[in-house]
């Protein structure tokens, strides 16, 4: 009896043990999930020794949805090499999100370039030229505009003698430049200028003027020299006159006497 319970128990091993087998290889290989291909498809190459129950549990799909994907038949007859389908990738449709906001883009301020300096001189022109002479001193009180050709800046000031009268900060642009001497003198050179100014610059404009009472005194010499020679010539003439008449004179009393 004892003899007969030792062989059923070695019996049980030897079955514990090829079962034990059976069960490694199946499951005891590398399960590879299969990759989609560019369709979405994922495909399953049938291996020997391969049975439906077997790529259903390796691969996680029953085994009615294997049959239906495949067409089996009842016994599930498998084709070692052959592909099996063993299911659809579906790419996810991506879910529209907010619509972006536009972002409110602003303004690019304008350029400034830069300044320059302006200064005016206005000299007492003594002698009339034009030119600021050496000894030629500067006049007060003349009303000086510096005003930028599109209108959009404007200096003003008074001449201040022998000192320049001085800009420091003008826009670059292109302007004119006007001055009124005081009401007793007279303009002896153009009384505007246009000058255009670029950053940097130091740019000075010199204007002559003339006293009034100088220059009708020059007038009046030059008046007085241009009568000179007709007076001359009125006197030599009356003159020469009284010569010939005295002569005439003269000879018609010799031939009376005679």
């Amino acid at each position: 009896m004892g003899r007969i319970m030792r062989n059923r128990y070695v019996i049980l091993m030897l079955v514990g043990l090829l079962l034990g087998l059976s069960v490694s290889s199946v499951f005891g290989q590398a399960i590879l999930t299969p990759t989609p291909d560019v369709d979405g498809n994922i495909f399953y190459i049938i291996k020997d020794n391969d049975s439906c129950m077997s790529i259903s549990l390796t691969m996680g799909i029953d085994l009615p949805t294997l049959r239906q994907l495949n067409n089996l038949d009842e016994q599930c007859t498998l084709i070692v090499g052959t592909r099996l389908l063993l299911g659809r990738y579906e790419t996810p449709t991506p879910t529209p999100g907010p619509s972006p906001t536009p972002t409110p883009i602003t303004p690019t301020p304008t350029p400034y370039n830069g300044y320059g300096q302006v200064c005016v001189y206005l000299f007492e022109d003594e002698n009339g030229d034009g030119i600021v002479g050496e000894f030629e001193t500067g006049v007060t009180g003349g009303a000086v505009s510096i005003t930028k050709r599109n209108g959009s800046d404007n200096f003003t000031g008074l001449t201040a003698g022998n000192d320049l009268l001085c800009f420091p900060e003008v826009p670059e642009g292109d302007y004119n430049i006007s001055i009124a001497p005081p009401t007793d003198y007279n303009p002896t050179t153009n009384m505007n200028y246009a000058l255009t100014v670029k950053a940097g610059d130091n740019s000075q404009i010199n204007f002559g003027a003339q006293k009034s009472s100088v220059l009708e005194e020059a007038e009046t010499q030059v008046e007085t020299d241009n009568r000179s020679p007709i007076m001359l010539m009125i006197g030599g003439g009356m003159i020469f006159a009284g010569v010939v008449i005295f002569i005439i004179f003269g000879v018609l009393k010799r031939n009376e006497e005679l």
